[in-house]
């Protein structure tokens, strides 16, 4: 019985050598009045639950949040918030999480459109899958006549439900409040497996799982990691990417639609991204998630008001040409 308590002990010893530790999740609190400011579904994985918010990042952050019928955040002076003319899809960063409804990049660009309806359709955790399955229903309503998806390095891992983004939404999230379990009961998370497969679901009660002992001992901890890094390598996020882009942008051909393609932050995948989607509608913001500046840093990683500031400047020319177009 000793031989297999050393192998046991030296395997940890080993992990702790290479530099893993044991699992650790990072403190995140999210504190909201009412609490349900956003629930799980069967469709998108979130949704925004219509009312007005007030929440606490961090027990420092505070912003004000208004979610309409639609599910969609009010975008301040938009005149026709059920008929938009124009649609910013996109996640936390499109959604304004940490400012208040008057100080996102959606109400900013209404104030420069004041004739062009903006609806704010992001939401936390969503990626490109998400994106598409809105378009789908925007295409339906009829009204839209130009679409911007606001697009991230984060997404990539997102469309395939990688498990370190798996790991991330579930374990992350549950230990933001205390509510998330019965909040999340009925969610369910779209993702794309590959290109050639259709759209899977996966529900929150089988999102990730720790294994027995991961917080106390780095040997399972490591083991966990790279069964974890064999899994994502199985999956090629960019091609899934791609394939997601193109359909919506040729959705949006067919239908008459304006479409272009916000990346908020550069990176080598990114740009090879943007390669491989060729002529299509592209704009890169360069915004830096690491700047005091701009984010809410050290407290918290989204976008400050001054951020943005930063990006509805940006985005002013390019939304002004594909509104030409149309």
């Amino acid at each position: 019985m000793y031989y297999p308590l050393l192998v046991i002990a030296c395997f940890e010893a080993a992990a702790r050598i290479m530099g893993c530790g044991t699992f650790y999740v990072e403190d995140y609190t999210v504190e909201a009045s009412p609490h349900n400011a956003y629930i799980g579904d069967s469709t998108y994985g979130i949704r925004l639950n219509p009312g007005e918010y007030h929440l606490t990042l961090n027990k420092t952050i505070s912003f004000s949040a208004t979610h309409l019928e639609n599910g969609t955040r009010r975008v301040s002076g938009c005149a026709d918030a059920e008929n938009p003319q124009v649609a910013l899809l996109g996640c936390s960063y499109t959604y304004g999480y940490g400012v208040n409804d008057e100080q996102t990049f959606a109400s900013l660009l209404q104030q420069k459109f004041p004739d062009q309806p903006i609806q704010n359709a992001g939401v936390i955790g969503y990626g490109t899958v998400q994106s598409l399955l809105q378009l789908k229903e925007l295409i339906k309503i009829g009204s839209v006549k130009t679409v911007l998806l606001n697009f991230s390095s984060f997404h990539f891992m997102r469309n395939g439900l990688s498990p370190v983004y798996r790991s991330n939404l579930k374990i992350g999230y549950q230990n933001s409040s205390t509510d998330v379990e019965s909040r999340m009961s009925s969610a369910r998370f779209p993702y794309k497996p590959s290109c050639s497969e259709p759209i899977n679901f996966e529900s929150w009660e089988n999102m990730y799982y720790n294994w027995p002992a991961r917080g106390w001992l780095a040997s399972v901890n490591w083991t966990q990691l790279i069964i974890d890094k064999v899994h994502k390598n199985g999956l090629d996020e960019r091609a899934i990417a791609a394939c997601l882009i193109q359909e919506m942008a040729d959705l949006c051909e067919a239908s008459g639609i304006g479409f272009g393609v916000v990346c908020l932050d550069r990176t080598v995948e990114t740009e090879r991204l943007h390669e491989d989607l060729g002529a299509i509608n592209w704009l890169d913001i360069d915004f830096d998630f690491n700047s005091e500046a701009l984010t809410n840093l050290p407290h918290e990683g989204h976008p400050s008001p001054a951020g943005h500031r930063f990006i509805a400047a940006k985005i002013e020319p390019f939304l002004a040409d594909l509104l030409h177009e149309k």
